[in-house]
């Protein structure tokens, strides 16, 4: 048995859990790594077009545990990269690429980040936010700082604002373009 390189244990509600699960089955299909990050250090992993997936459940002493484990031949070693998860614009403290915690968009807000999935260092982001009403609201803000896009409507709550966020998240992949001619 081999070195354990990165280990990370967090706990998540059933709809961050599944953002995670999205975003790695977005970049499965999109055949970019996957990132995860924790505190210092920072996993991107390369996975190949042919794997084999394992899953084990398994229920002991009043707990119930699932194992999800991939495996492929990597004889350089290149498929798992572990480094500083310090990146080109400060340091990442995200749990995973899904949630970064407590950033600070301006003096009147708070925000956390839930980042999407694009090539690394490019990387897009909703950010939830409390206003000068003090209302919940996400933003998509585009990897090169502009807004491209907002909730439109505040929320009574983070987890509402986050949550509406996450469906915007799981609803714009099948979304197509409609025209509108007058």
């Amino acid at each position: 048995m081999g070195e354990t390189l990165f280990e990370l244990e967090h706990a998540y509600d059933r709809d961050e859990l599944a953002a995670i699960f999205r975003e790695f089955a977005v970049a499965l299909e999109a055949e970019t790594p996957i990132e995860l990050h924790s505190g210092e250090r920072r996993l991107t992993i390369d996975v190949p077009a042919d794997v084999v997936a394992e899953l084990e459940g398994e229920h002991e002493d009043g707990r119930t545990e699932l194992e999800f484990e991939l495996e492929w031949d990597d004889p350089d070693g290149t498929g798992i990269r572990v480094t500083d998860a310090e990146t080109e614009g400060g340091t990442e403290d995200a749990e995973t690429t899904a949630v970064d915690e407590s950033t600070s968009t301006g003096a009147d807000e708070t925000s956390d980040r839930v980042e999407t999935s694009e090539s690394p260092g490019r990387r897009s982001r909703f950010e939830v936010y409390e206003d000068r009403a003090e209302e919940w609201r996400w933003r998509l803000v585009h990897w090169n700082g502009n807004v491209i896009g907002d909730s439109g409507e505040g929320y009574a709550s983070r987890s509402n604002a986050e949550r509406a966020a996450r469906g915007v998240m799981r609803n714009a992949p099948t979304a197509r373009i409609e025209r509108r001619d007058e």
